[in-house]
């Protein structure tokens, strides 16, 4: 069973990395990804504690450097330049956080379960990769943890938008009683329904695949796989046959991702730190003990299961869903 280490004190962050093997990341280059912050948002893990983590990595003689891709929509990310003077906007500089900053725009191809990722470079090219992730909601996937930091922070934005456009609805009018559920649930008001007529935008569609899981009619099918499927098989991608370990940050849990500009409110009160091997039991981790807090939150206020991209990462042999919890 594995293991996830629970704590509430940073204090503790030194003992729960010990629990793991982390002399292995000696003499390593190490990527440290996360999730710098869109402009606006104020959830987004903070220079201070990444500077621990740095601080930790280096004591064991490893060379981290803090690590993230471009995004697909237009914004303060959408260019390496963009996105490094964001980082340093937040905070995220040599000086602050004692490591450098590096921005991917391509990738290397990558199949996993018959589809092709580009993974990024810097993480293509690392065996040993420390991720850090914020927990929090997303409007897409439910929630965001160590999964979706990779799913779609690791890869190229050409692939970020294969992976929205998978997601998207295919309309079966057939069985189709317009009920106008997928109207009423979409964020990006993509689809109007009227007692006779299912009118689409494709222009507005983000690709969430919101629609599609809650038509209890089976009049809408995903383009190509529920997006949570399609974000464990590209996290698998970028983390197979390395040696990774996973901190998920359970603070400021707010409805959205960090990638909102208008994320809130926060659902949820802080809980703490997790620190795991395996991708899928921290995030299965990470969903307990926030339900044990606020039941069903995330499903509630997104009207997405998170729980799938957990389901999906293990079938899928991402990692496992059984855990161990330690609590320090």
């Amino acid at each position: 069973m594995t293991k996830v280490v629970f704590f509430i004190n940073l204090e503790h962050l030194h003992q729960a990395l010990t629990e793991f093997p982390l002399k292995k990341f000696a003499e390593k280059k190490v990527p440290v990804k996360l999730h710098m912050g869109e402009k606006g948002n104020p959830y987004f893990v903070k220079p201070d504690f990444v500077k621990l983590v740095v601080d930790e990595l280096k004591n064991v003689s490893a060379d981290p450097f803090l690590f993230d891709t471009t995004v697909a929509y237009h914004g303060s990310r959408h260019t390496k330049q963009e996105y490094l003077k964001l980082a340093d906007h937040h905070g995220f500089t040599k000086e602050n956080v004692g490591c450098n900053v590096a921005i991917d725009d391509s990738g290397v191809p990558t199949v996993i379960e018959g589809r092709t990722f580009h993974v990024a470079n810097h993480l293509k090219e690392a065996t040993h990769i420390f991720a850090l992730s914020h927990v929090k909601g997303h409007i897409q996937s439910g929630m965001g943890g160590a999964i979706k930091n990779f799913g779609m922070g690791g890869v190229t934005k050409e692939t970020k938008i294969r992976i929205h456009d998978g997601s998207s609805p295919v309309y079966q009018k057939d069985a189709c009683t317009f009920c106008g559920v997928c109207a009423e649930v979409c964020p990006f008001h993509a689809i109007k329904v009227t007692k006779h007529s299912w009118v689409y935008h494709e222009n507005k569609c983000f690709g969430c695949g919101v629609c599609v899981e809650n038509c209890q009619n089976n009049a809408l099918k995903n383009q190509d796989a529920d997006i949570q499927f399609l974000l464990a098989c590209s996290a698998k991608a970028c983390v197979q046959g390395k040696n990774v370990l996973y901190l998920n940050e359970l603070k400021r849990i707010a409805k959205g991702c960090d990638c909102d500009p208008n994320a809130g409110p926060v659902i949820c009160p802080d809980i703490g730190y997790l620190v795991s091997d395996d991708p899928v039991a921290i995030d299965k981790a990470s969903l307990d003990l926030i339900n044990k807090v606020v039941e069903n939150v995330f499903l509630k206020i997104n009207r997405i299961d998170p729980l799938k991209q957990i389901k999906y990462g293990e079938e899928i042999g991402l990692g496992s869903s059984s855990y161990q919890l330690i609590t320090l």
